[in-house]
């Protein structure tokens, strides 16, 4: 027979139990403190997803992917499950889906092949990389596909009613070429860009331009992402979205949720190092070689975030991710994380801080509102350029911002360009980057200095906030612009949108 126990004993009892409970709790915190600190992280406070990010995350398409990275064979292995709703509301023969690491198969088509990027991107020779599609299932049935010449449109023939929802899985395995591109693996930092197919955007028809060398040809819709990635010991990932690992005996696993985001970006790697800060109800992280470098990138991008907000309205996304890439561009953006080139992070001058302003821009221009990165390049890129006048003149002073204003728009507009480019020109018409810069970025930006003129500076910001609430998660045109412009002003700006963007300027 069991002895009752006092009431002195009963609380001796719970209280012992409570310590157990107590040490166990505590021991597993610190083991996973030292674990994380083994694998040169840092423990972060992961904020909420934002209510408008959730809301609209009930009608949207959703993308679940289980992969397994092997730097060993520089292979990335995963198997994707897309729900899709038609998006024509029409019958359809085909769907469509955008798979943009097949141009780096061959060196014809590879966008890092040009004569002005070879060399800075594959060094002497061209190595091939890129989606190798193993198997491909629509609502549980095994269907033929075919692609475009260069491998980045993959086309599914199947009858498509208006209504009907369809499920695809995809089976696949990614050859990471030996390249410093948004795509591809240099000096240990492995950067994948555009990799996960997508389904082409919906515009009248599919949208299935070429894989341009310049700018951004890259369209598609917001979708709920769900990434789970297994990665080797040792190695740290930036993506888009944020999430701890979970660590085992000899790897980790990555579970990412990325609610309504157009794309879905890794960068991997064994060198990094990394640095978090909040600004206000963003976690911000930075991963570099160096660990200072990662701590600028975070207070860029908080003071960067601080600025936009103040000025266009609220980034909607709980994280923020910064990633140092080996690659000669500057800086690359996706939605909730930019890639940022070693070179700028190397620079002794303002190169870092100025580039990351102008990459941050994107998380409003690009990320939350779409536009056609195509044939109007000009609609977020010379935002950004204009964004970042913001923010030297709030980070510093308004007479930073007209000498910045100065050197980077106005000089642009005296600068005499051989063809008859213009700001509003599409993403095929420029010869290299330089001039796509000059042209779109700054020149573009001058369009915002005069309607800054016309409007006054607090309207148009007030203009810039509307247009974000209005067209966040979709994809605003040029004609879109214009209206909600013209209806801040009272009057129609077409006729000056045209000629800022559409007139080739002489000197």
């Amino acid at each position: 027979m069991r002895q009752k126990l006092s009431p002195r004993e009963n609380r001796k009892a719970w209280l012992y139990a409570a310590l157990i409970v107590l040490g166990m709790v505590l021991c597993i915190a610190l083991a996973w403190y030292v674990s994380a600190q083994e694998w040169g992280r840092e423990a972060v406070y992961l904020p909420p997803a934002n209510e408008a990010v959730l809301e609209k995350a009930q009608t949207l398409d959703t993308i679940v992917i289980d992969a397994v990275f092997d730097p060993e064979s520089k292979q990335l292995t995963a198997t994707q499950v897309m729900t899709l709703r038609n998006p024509s509301g029409q019958v359809l023969d085909s769907v469509v889906l955008r798979s943009y690491s097949g141009a780096y198969l061959s060196e014809d088509t590879s966008p890092a092949a040009t004569d002005e990027l070879f060399a800075a991107c594959y060094g002497e020779r061209f190595s091939t990389g890129g989606l190798i599609l193993d198997c491909v299932q629509v609502n549980g049935e095994t269907v033929r596909h075919s692609w475009n010449e260069d491998k980045t449109v993959l086309t599914l023939p199947v009858q498509w009613s208006a209504e009907r929802t369809l499920t695809l899985q995809l089976a696949y395995h990614v050859n990471i070429p030996d390249c410093g591109s948004r795509f591809g693996v240099k000096d240990g930092i492995y950067a994948l860009g555009n990799v996960f197919p997508t389904l082409a955007l919906w515009d009248d028809g599919w949208r299935t331009e070429g894989y341009c060398a310049i700018g951004d040809p890259f369209l598609s819709a917001c979708a709920n992402w769900t990434v789970r990635l297994t990665v080797p010991k040792g190695y740290q990932l930036a993506a888009t979205g944020y999430a701890e690992p979970a660590l085992l005996a000899d790897s980790a696993v990555y579970t990412l949720q990325a609610p309504a985001v157009r794309d879905f970006a890794l960068v991997i790697s064994d060198r990094f190092t990394s640095a978090s800060a909040m600004a206000d109800d963003v976690l911000v992280t930075a991963y570099a070689a160096d660990k200072k470098a990662a701590q600028r990138m975070v207070k860029y991008a908080r003071q960067a975030i601080a600025c936009y907000e103040a000025h266009y309205g609220s980034y909607v996304y709980p994280t923020f991710t910064l990633a140092e890439v080996a690659f000669p561009y500057g800086g690359m953006e996706y939605p909730q994380m930019v890639m940022i080139g070693s070179s700028a992070i190397a620079a002794t001058d303002d190169t870092l801080e100025v580039l990351v302003a102008h990459e941050t821009a994107h998380q409003w221009w690009y990320a939350m509102v779409g536009s056609d990165s195509y044939y109007e390049p000009w609609q977020d890129e010379s935002l950004c350029e204009y964004a970042l006048m913001d923010y030297i003149g709030d980070v510093y002073s308004a007479s930073a911002r007209e000498n910045a204003v100065f050197q980077r728009i106005e000089t642009a507009l005296r600068i005499t360009i051989p063809r008859g480019v213009t700001p509003g020109s599409p993403i095929d018409y420029f010869q290299d980057l330089t001039e796509y810069t000059q042209v779109v970025y700054r020149r573009g930006a001058a369009l915002w200095m005069a309607l800054e003129n016309l409007l006054g500076k607090d309207a148009l910001d007030a203009a810039l906030t509307q247009y974000q609430e209005a067209f966040r998660f979709g994809h605003a045109t040029r004609e879109d612009l214009t209206l909600l412009l013209s209806q801040a002003a009272g009057r129609d700006l077409a006729p000056l949108m045209t000629d800022y963007l559409d007139t080739y300027i002489t000197n």
